[in-house]
């Protein structure tokens, strides 16, 4: 579903945007939608079982996901595009991309891929989705993400761990399948002081693409986009006019 908070018709481009682990894109990327240059328009991609789709199913596996997200942006594909994803955003964005290459329709310009490894990196961290609840709580709780007003409240607790924990076991079972590079240019982000993505793992997005590859790191830890959220979008606007 694409919620097109601020619509600019006469937008010349429209840039897709894919949230991370949990997140609603609505939420996300609202500043984005009123602070990007004027010809682009912005398009959260909602997934299913949050925001405005909080009462459709949950996906649990990575084909399933794309097969529904296709369908819910294949009505944007007529302008010049671009692809945003954060975190399993950028995982999605990327296998999103190479479904729209099999079905032979149009392509994003560039893909903008933010603060996940390259999809043929093995995950150097511990699979989070099969932990019993407490531990997978503690683990949320290392990654500096969420205030501690939301571990402390069970309703919201109950609402958003099953969204969490389903994201998780999105990109936990995804399994990455050699195909042909995508024809298209990928720009990388890395936050500077984020633990949870190598460098070198993020410069292996650059093996995936027959195209330009950008590296570039920003000030902050895997949630840069929010804690500095301001002046993210100040460096993105840079970027998108090279």
């Amino acid at each position: 579903m694409i919620v097109n908070i601020n619509p600019r018709p006469n937008a010349s481009k429209r840039v897709f945007c894919f949230p991370y682990a949990g997140g609603s894109a609505a939420i996300v990327y609202r500043k984005w939608t009123f602070n990007l240059p004027e010809e682009f328009e912005v398009l959260p991609v909602e997934l299913p079982g949050r925001g405005a789709r909080l009462q459709e199913s949950l996906k649990y596996d990575m084909d399933s996901l794309v097969d529904e997200l296709i369908d819910s942006i294949k009505t944007g594909l007529d302008k010049p595009f671009l692809f945003f994803g954060h975190s399993m955003g950028a995982l999605v964005a990327f296998e999103l991309a190479r479904k729209l290459q099999q079905m032979n329709l149009p392509l994003p310009e560039k893909l903008f891929l933010s603060s996940h490894s390259a999809p043929q990196i093995t995950k150097r961290s511990p699979v989070m989705h099969k932990l019993p609840e407490n531990d997978f709580i503690r683990e949320l709780k290392e990654l500096n993400g969420m205030p501690d007003e939301f571990f402390n409240s069970k309703e919201l607790l109950d609402i958003f761990l099953p969204i969490i924990k389903a994201d998780y076991t999105v990109c936990e079972t995804y399994k990455f399948e050699v195909t042909s590079k995508l024809p298209i240019p990928i720009v990388a982000i890395r936050g500077t002081d984020d633990e949870s993505v190598l460098a070198e793992d993020m410069l292996d997005w650059n093996k995936v693409t027959a195209g330009k590859f950008e590296f570039y790191e920003f000030p902050g830890d895997h949630f840069f986009i929010n804690k500095k959220q301001e002046e993210f979008i100040a460096f993105l606007r840079k970027l998108l006019v090279i």
